[in-house]
């Protein structure tokens, strides 16, 4: 079953007047619990593809379906909640709030999310740190932790609310080696483990081989898979 469809996608935006062609009739189907990644230079495509499969932001022309469901007909209310529940970031620069501690960054998004009582935010933010292997950075502030922690925190954010996909934009892009080679075997483990299905958008082909199945945008078109 695709979890992600994509039919005839067209992305426009406005540079000195001119209309830019960002996306160009992308057709992609992600099935339910694969491992993907979207690789291309600069400029390519790459993040104005998972801002639209996040719901980050609208396309101009054709389809997009989020588990069977037409993300055009919905509103901005629906598409926020859309994506509150559906879908996990991680992120490059690891977007955490440097001055709240560990646990009040990946309760965050339970706030969003009328399905958990308050009571049960803590032991289930808890419950995962504990997975990740952090619990015992939780009263930590978010500054204090080292590159490594802080995307395990970010990764803790993104599967707060069960989400069953997680979009990871250049997860490893401010990691050294050792730590980025971590972080992906622990985004393989929920893949492979937890069935959440994975996007990985990165320039790093190493990185690029941790995923099953490899995508390449070039001038904002799908140019192989």
């Amino acid at each position: 079953m695709s979890i992600i469809e994509l039919s005839d996608i067209s992305k426009y935006y406005k540079v000195n007047k001119k209309k830019f062609k960002a996306l160009d009739n992308v057709n992609l189907k992600i099935e339910k619990g694969e491992s993907v990644a979207v690789l291309g230079k600069s400029g390519a495509g790459k993040s104005t593809l998972m801002h639209i499969i996040g719901l980050l932001d609208r396309y101009d022309e054709g389809s997009y379906k989020l588990n069977g469901e037409e993300v055009s007909k919905l509103g901005d209310s629906e598409l926020s909640k859309l994506r509150n529940e559906e879908i996990g970031f991680v992120l490059q620069d690891f977007s955490l709030i440097d001055q709240k501690t560990v646990l009040m960054n990946v309760m965050l998004p339970l706030y969003f999310n009328k399905k958990y009582p308050a009571n049960h935010m803590k032991e289930k933010a808890l419950d995962i740190l504990e997975s990740l292997g952090i619990k015992d950075q939780a009263d930590k502030k978010a500054s204090q932790l080292s590159g490594g922690q802080r995307q395990r925190v970010s990764i803790a954010r993104a599967l707060i609310t069960e989400p069953s996909v997680i979009l990871a934009d250049e997860p490893t892009g401010a990691l050294d080696s050792d730590t980025a080679d971590e972080i992906m075997h622990l985004l393989t483990e929920l893949n492979e483990k937890k069935g959440i299905t994975v996007v990985v958008v990165t320039h790093d082909k190493r990185i690029a081989e941790y995923c099953k199945r490899k995508i390449y945008i070039a001038d904002g078109k799908c140019v192989t898979e």
